[in-house]
């Protein structure tokens, strides 16, 4: 499943939680190999989740789960045809990393020893900003989806000229110069089970893809 800004609905959740300072031991892996409802409930225990939960995005709805809603170990947790295809953790930090080695609060030069290779972010300073565009075939590739630190666009060690260098709508070698001096760190990460969309899903992907697309410069 590609969604781009999916979580700035709900990312005031984490506002105010402190910077990650320890790798976290909780495998986000695990919930996403949870297959379905059923699954979560089982290994977290129903108390622990929140069951059925919605958010409209454009012209879509779509349906989730939290698990350990408003705690450092929460988790936004999204269902095709009733089964998990997407588990989302956004913030400062979390309780959760994912087998490859990602956690929130990881900088960005961290992340290109992780992936093997560099990689390609949107710009800045939008609300797409810091999102992974391509792993260009790094080990990250596949079902890895990131952002790096777009929230209130803060540039802490860059000027405003220098951050306006890699802002707006559009595409970032992450060896850009002041991409590498402002190493911004993960804010958001989702792990994703990659589906063959039927042919109305197709349409709607489609429609939302060309909603998102970046104008060509006049």
């Amino acid at each position: 499943m590609k969604k781009l800004g999916l979580l700035f609905l709900v990312a005031t959740v984490f506002a105010c939680t402190t910077p990650q300072t320890e790798v976290p031991t909780q495998s986000l892996n695990e919930v996403l190999a949870c297959a379905n409802l059923a699954g979560l409930q089982a290994k977290y225990g129903k108390e622990n989740v929140v069951a059925d939960t919605s958010w409209v995005i454009g012209t879509d709805t779509l349906q989730g789960s939290i698990i350990f809603p408003n705690s450092a170990k929460q988790v936004y947790v999204y269902y095709r045809a009733g089964e998990i295809v997407d588990v989302t953790i956004q913030g400062k930090s979390s309780a959760w990393k994912t087998d490859s080695g990602l956690y929130l609060g990881l900088p960005l030069q961290d992340v290109q020893q992780l992936n093997a290779k560099n990689f390609t972010l949107s710009g800045f300073n939008w609300a797409h900003g810091g999102e992974v565009v391509s792993w260009e075939g790094g080990k990250l590739a596949g079902i890895h989806l990131a952002t790096f630190s777009n929230a209130g666009n803060q540039h802490e060690g860059l000027s405003d000229a220098e951050y306006t260098q890699i802002s707006g709508q559009t595409e970032f070698d992450v060896r850009h110069e002041a991409i590498q001096k402002l190493n911004p760190s993960l804010d958001m990460i989702s792990l994703i089970k990659p589906f063959i969309p039927n042919q109305e899903e197709g349409k709607s992907i489609s429609k939302r893809i060309s909603a998102n697309q970046i104008p060509l410069a006049k």
